[in-house]
């Protein structure tokens, strides 16, 4: 009888007198490929086979997708204040059909020489960036995974302006012809001090172990940016808003030509600035706008550059306790299976995750965590990256 391949059957043992032979791409595909990151972690230590299959790029990016694919995204807390030499604590939890629990707990060993904010940006891919005017990491809290980044230049040369303006917020995408990550960090250069174009921009790409940041890319947009506001991702471009004096509008990044465009005529346009929101839903842009009593929401088509009303909520009844006047506009954290969406409730003093089910215009149990500021949550897919 001839011998099978090495490496071809799996051999798997279902009680002391039989042994059953599975072929591998079945134990790929069927069974490594549906489990969470940390039982394939303790699984690369099987045999050499399995730690170099799971390993793979090909495996993980298929992985990912499955994540996507099956289940709702974690959410990643950052406590926002890192003490004199302490850790950066963040929090992972985890979203279940009725409640949001907590899932692990993360630190990181950070260096800093006094106490800082920290924050992180949206995730790409399983990864994020977490950051401060000193430091910046990219991180996979799945895996526990990171990588110290090189000094932006941006942060010399806050650090000389120290809280004398709103810092900007750091992007974080990928590019969706090559694959390749990139942060942006978009700013007013008259924060810093700096001449010549309205806003100046500094990129970081994951390319050939590449460690300085490129300060060439040209700012075609005679506005600045609203250094308030978290840019978005989706669709391999980054997006911002800018206050072009009558009317708020968007600036997108093309993460592969990194070209700026802009685009007027949005439908938060004549908003007040401390109304409107952005974020990403379902890999689309989505622009948000309070108006005390309701949030609607409105999704970019891409294809034709048209915006969809999407979602459109009373936050009387969504929210736990709201004033007559509402403070701050928050958009929803996530797009959830089962027709939700896990939302920021900003109403109280505290603050609160809830689980809201826009098609019977209810809402569920909410959680609270006093030491963290839950507004900062971030919606990650469990992944295996890493970037060199």
């Amino acid at each position: 009888m001839p011998k099978r391949k090495r490496g071809v059957y799996e051999t798997i043992s279902s009680s002391p007198n039989m042994l059953v032979n599975i072929p591998h791409d079945v134990v790929v595909d069927q069974i490594l490929e549906k489990l969470p990151v940390k039982s394939l972690l303790r699984f690369r230590a099987v045999s050499k086979q399995w730690r170099t299959e799971i390993e793979s790029p090909r495996f993980q990016e298929r992985h990912l997708r499955h994540q996507q694919k099956s289940r709702d995204p974690s959410i990643l807390i950052c406590h926002p204040r890192l003490k004199k030499r302490g850790k950066a604590s963040l929090r992972s939890l985890s979203v279940g059909a009725t409640l949001v629990s907590e899932e692990n707990h993360i630190r990181y060993p950070v260096a800093s020489k006094r106490e800082i904010n920290v924050r992180t940006t949206r995730s790409c891919d399983g990864l994020a960036c977490l950051y401060s005017s000193t430091f910046m990491y990219v991180i996979n809290p799945a895996t526990r995974w990171h990588r110290k980044l090189p000094e932006a230049r941006f942060q010399t040369l806050a650090q000389l302006t120290y809280n004398r303006f709103r810092r900007p917020f750091l992007g974080f995408g990928k590019d969706n012809i090559t694959g390749m990550y990139k942060i942006v960090w978009l700013y007013n250069s008259h924060c810093v001090y700096l001449d010549g174009q309205i806003n100046t921009c500094e990129v970081f790409s994951f390319e050939n172990n590449n460690n300085t940041w490129r300060h060439d890319v040209i700012v075609s947009c005679p506005y600045p940016i609203l250094h308030d506001k978290v840019p978005a991702h989706a669709h391999g471009f980054l997006y911002w808003f800018i206050d072009a004096v009558t009317e708020a509008q968007v600036l997108s990044f093309h993460l592969h030509t990194e070209t700026f465009d802009v685009m007027a005529k949005i439908p938060v346009a004549y908003a007040p600035h401390h109304r409107i929101t952005m974020c990403s839903l379902n890999d689309r842009l989505c622009l948000s706008e309070d108006k005390g009593d309701t949030q609607t929401i409105w999704s970019l088509n891409q294809d034709n550059v048209t915006w969809d009303k999407t979602y459109s909520r009373n936050l009387r009844s969504t929210l736990n306790c709201i004033e007559e006047k509402y403070l701050y506009s928050m958009p929803p954290v996530a797009s959830l299976f089962d027709n939700r969406l896990l939302l920021y409730d900003c109403s109280d003093d505290e603050g609160k995750l809830v689980l809201y089910n826009f098609r019977l215009n209810s809402y569920g149990k909410f959680f609270r965590e006093p030491r963290y500021y839950l507004g900062s949550a971030v919606p990650y897919f469990q992944s295996l990256f890493t970037l060199r």
